[in-house]
């Protein structure tokens, strides 16, 4: 269990662990997806991805305000720059004014973690059977819930949770579909009452996701959906001006980072734009703890980071940043102790 308030920082390089593509693996993947080339005389295309063309047919022939489209252009154009963009979120938020390209660029985020989700270490098995347990022994979600379940007893699980947050700059559902498992099986409970507890945690995703995790939510969508609208997923997703300026995303995030006593950041990339959207609010000034994955940073930018962090949480006098030179799994092997006491 962990004693202080904790809130997790997440980012692309923690569902790594999960095995879904980060970095220019995603971009590559989203711009193979937007590549669509149909032959003359063909209805469907036969390169790039048939559900994107369909929604993007669809709408033309069903919403007169995208009839003087350029979509198949726009599509190659934002294929090509994926080349070149740090990332598709900052790609997107550079185009925000160009609704072709935001459309595209959501669908092809929404379509490309669909995949990475079926795809992933947390996928169903074959009959609808749970995931096996033992593929994510090596990675940092099983690390989490061994701190997080222990010295908590069998007649209450839900206080595992009592002092974590998570902000989850991730699209995906990796973290809520393990934690649910993992519930389920160390605390013998069925899985409708691990999801039941899950449900109460704390769990703010800034740019969205692909839908609710939690079936009773109007945007619920089960994890690795093979029957899935895209058109819905695509609108859930959000840029970054989006995120700024929705309310209840700011100000979950702000209640999340202002009573954390102790920050945990894991494959955060601490990108400009994702830092300015933590520093939307102003938090109190105390004692806080950072712990931070830093994994292939130099030592020069190490201390780039450590000075974002600073900016973000105050210099307080005893304040405390630690960087860990590996991967999400290996900070909580080497803080394990830190973080729980």
């Amino acid at each position: 269990m962990f004693k202080s308030k904790t809130v997790f920082i997440i980012g692309a390089g923690a569902s790594e662990e999960a095995g879904l593509p980060i970095g220019s693996e995603l971009t590559d993947v989203i711009a193979d997806l937007l590549r669509l080339h149909i032959d003359y005389g063909q209805s469907y295309p036969n390169k790039g991805d048939v559900q994107i063309y369909t929604v993007l047919k669809s709408l033309v022939q069903n919403d007169d305000s995208w009839r003087g489209n350029a979509f198949i252009a726009t599509a190659h154009s934002t294929a090509d720059a994926m080349d070149i963009a740090p990332s598709i979120d900052t790609f997107l938020e550079t185009h925000a004014s160009n609704r072709e390209i935001v459309l595209l660029g959501k669908l092809g985020i929404a379509r490309a973690i669909i995949l990475a989700e079926q795809n992933s270490k947390l996928a169903p098995r074959q009959q609808g059977k749970p995931f096996e347990m033992k593929q994510l022994g090596p990675t940092w979600y099983v690390s989490l819930a061994r701190q997080l379940f222990t010295g908590i007893p069998v007649e209450s699980p839900e206080k595992a949770f009592e002092n974590v947050s998570f902000i989850v700059f991730n699209y995906d559902r990796c973290l809520q579909t393990f934690l649910a498992h993992a519930l389920s099986r160390n605390f013998l409970i069925s899985m409708d009452k691990a999801v039941e507890i899950l449900s109460g945690v704390t769990i703010v995703h800034p740019y969205g996701s692909l839908g609710s995790y939690f079936p009773r939510q109007p945007d619920h969508l089960p994890f690795a959906s093979e029957a899935a609208d895209l058109l819905q997923i695509a609108e859930r997703i959000k840029t970054y001006s989006e995120s700024v300026e929705d309310p209840a995303i700011i100000d979950a995030m702000r209640k999340a980072l202002d009573e954390a006593d102790t920050a945990v950041f894991l494959g955060f990339a601490f990108h400009e734009q994702n830092m300015n959207l933590l520093n939307a609010g102003s938090y109190v000034l105390k004692d806080r703890r950072t712990y931070a994955t830093a994994y292939k940073v130099s030592p020069p930018d190490c201390e780039v980071i450590k000075s974002q962090i600073s900016i973000l949480f105050g210099e307080a006098p005893n304040n405390r940043t630690e960087l860990c030179s590996g991967k999400c799994r290996d900070l909580f092997s080497m803080y394990w102790r830190s973080l729980t006491a």
